[in-house]
């Protein structure tokens, strides 16, 4: 272990030797001190002696059996050893903060991971475990991601995520505010692949969820804002990320909420809101649950995205009539000189003349030109469809292959729309 008291103090070994000049000499003192008793546990108040080979790394322990919570500190301290200074700091003001609310709120418990559950002798812990009548929570800071770190560290989430909900904790983590990437412009967020693991569901994402679900546009949001997607969801489910950023003396969250979209390198999603910082105790206010955002920004926020929503599809819908009427008038403007009759020339003759005269043409309207204007068969399927509309289509198949004209748009079985590219 890292930790012991001297002279009456909290004395952690890693940190005090990080600061000395010369270690060597500074680490013979401090075992000649602990041979005589000075450093005792911060746990049991046993005594401790200090290792200080030159194959392990330098640390106290028990000259007899150690108690349960130094055992548990030992496994904690492995478990954080890749985390940047930062990660202590914030996670001291974060633990103040609930001890704190503690106190006046007789059914909330706090304490850290490793001392609360250090009987249980678990294999991970996270760093504070706040307790209250509804849930257990397991709250958990991480820094210093990075690209090569990265692909481990998801690993290492994973397994702590599935033991944490074994044993029925609720894995809550915050990332270092540095690792935020967002683009509002073009509504991404740029993700680690960790982050996109951390992501959690909290009440106001079911909140979002609800709103967005219940949306009644003629587009998918992803369209509508102009989001360069893969795939578009059937359901929409909203994830939340908690950054957060430390100073000497205070600690402040900021909120992303989001859509999944790409779940493989390089990881995206679709950001749902304009990130917003809120304080520590805003954010960790604890009655039933940890809060960890404003309901009134929230739905500020909510209303706000549900109107440009409904703006923007409204936009769309008026802009695509329009260019169906634009379509239709010139269907109505095109020549009727060029009709033949089509048994006496066939289609492709016909069909020869006519990508001549026009610029657009439409498989469903030339089907119908062939049969009231140059008699061809006018049988129809039970839906109405002429039944020379599959031929139409064929031919117009292999005249694009030519590349004098070019398919724009597909109404499935409805239609086909070609540009005309030569004429």
């Amino acid at each position: 272990m890292l930790e012991a008291i001297y002279e009456g103090e909290r004395f952690n070994l890693h940190s005090h030797l990080s600061m000395q000049e010369s270690i060597k000499a500074e680490v013979n003192r401090l075992k000649k001190a602990a041979d005589k008793g000075a450093f005792t546990c911060p746990y049991c108040n046993g005594i401790l002696k200090l290792k200080a080979g030159d194959i392990y790394e330098k640390h106290f322990f028990h000259p007899s059996n150690s108690c349960s919570i130094s055992e548990a500190s030992e496994t904690y301290q492995k478990q954080i050893k890749r985390e940047s200074k930062k990660h202590s700091v914030m996670k001291e003001i974060i633990y103040d903060e609930l001890k704190t609310q503690e106190k006046i709120n007789d059914n909330l418990r706090v304490e850290y991971g490793y001392i609360e559950k250090a009987d249980e002798k678990w294999k991970y812990y996270p760093d504070i475990i706040i307790e209250n009548s509804k849930t257990e929570l397991a709250i958990t800071i991480l820094t210093d991601v990075t690209e090569t770190k990265d692909s481990r560290l998801v690993q290492q989430i994973k397994k702590r995520n599935k033991y944490f909900k074994t044993k029925n904790l609720k894995p809550i983590w915050f990332v270092e505010e540095t690792e935020q990437s967002v683009d509002m412009d073009r509504r991404v967020i740029h993700l680690w692949e960790a982050e996109l693991d951390i992501a959690v569901k909290m009440k106001e994402d079911l909140k979002w969820e609800d709103t967005l679900n219940h949306l009644k546009t003629e587009n998918n949001l992803f369209d509508l804002f102009n989001y360069h997607h893969q795939n578009a969801p059937r359901k929409y489910e909203v994830f939340s990320l908690y950054y957060v950023k430390s100073t000497e003396t205070n600690i402040t969250f900021t909120i992303q909420r989001f859509l999944k979209d790409q779940i493989s390198h390089p990881y995206r999603a679709f950001a749902l809101n304009e990130a917003y910082e809120i304080k520590m105790a805003t954010a960790l206010l604890t009655e039933d649950t940890m809060q960890l955002s404003d309901p009134l920004i929230e739905a500020q926020q909510r209303e706000s995205f549900l109107q440009e929503a409904l703006k923007r599809d409204k936009e769309n819908v008026a802009a695509s009539i329009q260019e169906s009427v634009n379509f239709n008038d010139s269907l109505v403007s095109q020549p009727l000189s060029i009709a033949k009759r089509y048994d006496e020339v066939g289609m492709q003759a016909i069909l020869d003349d006519y990508i001549k005269e026009v610029k657009v043409i439409s498989a469903s309207e030339l089907s119908k030109y062939l049969v009231k204007e140059c008699g061809a068969p006018s049988q129809t399927y039970l839906t109405g469809k002429y039944q020379i509309y599959t031929k139409v289509c064929i031919a117009l198949n292999g005249i694009e292959t030519s590349g004098k004209i070019k398919l724009i748009r597909k109404d499935f079985v409805d239609d086909r729309i070609y540009e005309v590219i030569e004429n």
